[in-house]
C-alpha cells in the first residue's frame, strides 16, 4: 500500500461517514455516525501535517457529539417503575412514556383531604388526582355523580379556562395528589407536545367518567 495515500483514506471514509450521518432519521444515529466522521477527520489533520487548525475544530466536533450521544441514550433508558406506580401508569398515563410519567408524578403532592375539595364557580389552583377513595361531585345540593380512585378533579377548567360547575366533596378521608395548575401552564407554554400528552391523559379520564354515568343511567 502506497504510505502517502494511507492518510488520505481518514479524510475519504469521514465524508463518506458525513454523508451517511445526513441520510439518518434517527437524531441518535446521527450524532453516533457524526462521532466516528469527525474522528475520521481529526485523524486525517493530525497526521497530514499536522493542521492543527483542522484537528482542533474536529476533535471539538467529537466532544460535542460525544455527549450528545450519551444524553440521549440517557434519555431513552428504560424506567423501571416502582410496583405501586405500574398499574397507574398502564390504566391512566399511558400516553406518556414512562419517563415523562415518572417525572411528572413526583412533581405532584401528595395529601390527605377531607370535605369540600372543589366549589363551584371557582377556578380551582391545582389539577387533582383521587390516588384512593372516592368523591360525590354535587350540584346545587344534589349528588350527580360519585367519582372513583384513578379520576382527576378539577381538569375541565384546565381545559378550558371555564370555572367550575359543581362541587366536589370527599365524604371520607381521601388521598390526593396535586399539581398547581400555573406550573402546568407553564409547561404548556414550554413543551406543547408534552401538553399535548397530557390532554390526552385527561381526555381518557372525561370520557371514562361519562361511560360510567351512561351506565349509572341504564342500571
Amino acid at each position: 500500500m502506497n504510505l502517502h495515500w494511507t492518510p488520505d483514506l481518514f479524510v475519504h471514509i469521514g465524508y463518506m461517514l458525513m454523508l451517511v450521518a445526513l441520510l439518518a432519521r434517527d437524531i441518535l444515529w446521527l450524532r453516533a455516525v457524526l462521532v466516528c466522521a469527525q474522528s475520521n477527520l481529526a485523524l486525517y489533520a493530525w497526521t497530514h501535517g499536522p493542521l492543527l487548525g483542522m484537528t482542533i475544530w474536529n476533535s471539538l466536533f467529537v466532544l460535542i457529539n460525544t455527549v450528545w450521544v450519551i444524553r440521549i441514550l440517557q434519555e431513552r433508558r428504560a424506567v423501571q417503575l416502582p410496583p405501586e406506580l405500574d398499574a397507574v401508569y398502564h390504566r391512566h398515563f399511558a400516553a406518556f412514556s414512562a419517563k415523562e410519567f415518572l417525572r411528572f408524578w413526583n412533581e405532584g403532592q401528595a395529601r390527605e383531604a377531607r370535605g369540600r375539595l372543589i366549589d363551584a364557580g371557582t377556578q380551582p389552583p391545582e389539577l387533582v388526582y383521587l390516588e384512593s377513595g372516592h368523591v360525590r361531585v354535587r350540584r346545587q345540593g344534589h349528588d350527580i355523580a360519585e367519582l372513583p380512585e384513578g379520576s382527576f378533579i378539577g381538569e375541565m377548567s384546565l381545559l378550558t379556562g371555564e370555572p367550575t360547575s359543581a362541587d366536589v366533596d370527599a365524604p371520607e378521608a381521601v388521598r390526593l395528589r396535586t399539581w398547581p395548575v400555573a406550573r402546568l401552564r407553564e409547561l404548556r407554554q414550554k413543551q406543547p407536545q408534552w401538553w399535548t400528552r397530557l390532554q390526552s391523559v385527561l381526555g381518557h379520564d372525561m370520557i371514562e367518567k361519562l361511560r360510567r354515568a351512561a351506565a349509572n343511567q341504564t342500571s
